[in-house]
C-alpha cells in the first residue's frame, strides 16, 4: 500500500495551521491516516507549518531528495 495522494491533501485540508511536525503526525494519526502517510509526516523536519502548501513543498523536497526510504507514493 502506498501514500494515498487523495487522503493526504483532505487532511491536509483539516489541519488547524500553524501546526508543527510533531502536531502533524499527531493530527494524521488521530485522523486515520494510513501508515505510510505517517511514516513520511514523521520523517519531515521539525519545522512550523502555516498552510497546506508549507507541508505540500517540504513533501516535494522530501520526494525530490530521496528521502522517502523506498516508500511507495
Amino acid at each position: 500500500m502506498g501514500i494515498d495522494l487523495g487522503q493526504v491533501d483532505q487532511l491536509l485540508n483539516k489541519i488547524p495551521y500553524p501546526i508543527s511536525t510533531g502536531g502533524l503526525v499527531q493530527f494524521a494519526k488521530q485522523h486515520g491516516a494510513n501508515d505510510q502517510t505517517i511514516s513520511i509526516f514523521e520523517r519531515m523536519p521539525d519545522q512550523t507549518f502555516n498552510s497546506p502548501d508549507d507541508i505540500k513543498n517540504t513533501f516535494g523536497n522530501l520526494k525530490n531528495l530521496g528521502n522517502l526510504g523506498g516508500l511507495k507514493l
